[in-house]
């Protein structure tokens, strides 16, 4: 079971989708996996957006600026899903 949640936002007419999920800062293994995804996307059309909680918790939000391609998505789920485990 995938670990995160799919919003479609819709931006000056357009709908993008964009993943959430939560992650736990005090994790090393979450924070690596997490960095393995900002060097992934850095270069890219794909952003991410941190928005911490408290001071252990953050909501990371992850949105291309198109579509997501079938790479990206296998990419992700796959970090994602270990990281909120």
């Amino acid at each position: 079971m995938d670990k995160y949640e799919i919003e479609v936002l819709e931006i000056k007419g357009e709908k993008i989708e964009t993943w959430k999920f939560k992650i736990n800062t005090d994790n090393k293994d979450s924070v690596k996996l997490l960095k393995e995804i900002v060097d992934y996307i850095n270069g890219t059309n794909l952003k991410l957006v941190i928005d911490p909680i408290d001071e252990i918790f953050a909501n990371i939000y992850l949105y291309p600026q198109d579509v997501f391609t079938p790479i990206d998505r296998d990419f992700f789920i796959e970090r994602i899903n270990k990281i909120v485990e």
